[in-house]
Parts: C-alpha cells; sequence; structure tokens
C-alpha cells in the first residue's frame, strides 16, 4: 500500500495543474488510504472496461474508492470527469469516460448501494474537490 500511495501522490505531483487542485486531490488520496469502508488491495482495479491512461491511476483511484466506499453517484462522477481532464486527457474521451460510468450508475450500481445500505453523502474533502472543479 504505501508503494501504491507513493505513486499516485508522484503522479498527482508531476501535472501541470494548480497547487490548490494538488492539495484537494491528495487530501483525497489520503482519505482513501485511511478509510475503513474499502480495501484497497481487493477493491481498485483502476479503469473498467478500458485501458487507463497510466497506472496506476488517479482519477480511476479517487473514483473507485469513492464509488466502493458508498459515495457514488453525481458528485464523485464530476470528479471523475474533471480529474481525467487534470490528468491531460482529451474532453471527448474523458466525456464518454464519465457517461459510461453514468449509465452503470443508473442502470445498475445505484440500486445495488439502495438494497446495500451503502449510501452516504461525499466525504468533506471529495466535496472539497468537487467544488474546486466546478469553480465554486
Amino acid at each position: 500500500e504505501k508503494e501504491l500511495k507513493a505513486k499516485l501522490i508522484q503522479d498527482i505531483n508531476k501535472l501541470k495543474i494548480s497547487a490548490k487542485l494538488k492539495k484537494l486531490w491528495i487530501n483525497v488520496i489520503e482519505e482513501a488510504f485511511d478509510s475503513d469502508r474499502w480495501d484497497i488491495i481487493k477493491d481498485y482495479n483502476g479503469c473498467t472496461a478500458v485501458q487507463d491512461m497510466f497506472h496506476p491511476c488517479p482519477a480511476c483511484f479517487v473514483h473507485d474508492f469513492s464509488w466502493l466506499s458508498g459515495m457514488g453517484g453525481r458528485v464523485s462522477d464530476r470528479v471523475f470527469y474533471g480529474l481525467m481532464l487534470a490528468e491531460g486527457m482529451s474532453k471527448g474521451k474523458s466525456f464518454a469516460r464519465w457517461a459510461a460510468v453514468r449509465v452503470g450508475w443508473f442502470s445498475f450500481f445505484r440500486w445495488k448501494y439502495i438494497f446495500r445500505r451503502n449510501w452516504r453523502r461525499p466525504s468533506e474533502g471529495l466535496q472539497e474537490l468537487y467544488n474546486h472543479l466546478k469553480g465554486k
């Protein structure tokens, strides 16, 4: 886990993005490693059905954490879109991946959360990252 965390943070720090975005993104990475709501080694698998731009993918890591820890939905998917753009993915490819996770959310995962009662509001860190990406 230490190597994965170090690599994710290293990859974020290499990006040409604002210091504030880096800080907010790393805060969510830290939260994910401190969380008992998921098993990082078992649950994190990167992008599903498509190839990661690079692995480990910090955007996919945050998205996996948010969905698997019960914070999936609009906020986590919008953060995923914004982080893919920050990683340098094109708007078209980012949008296509965002649309795919939205379809997955409404067709399956939302109902899985409801059935398992694994639903919670976005964490403060995820909400701050969302607000920053939305320009609030």
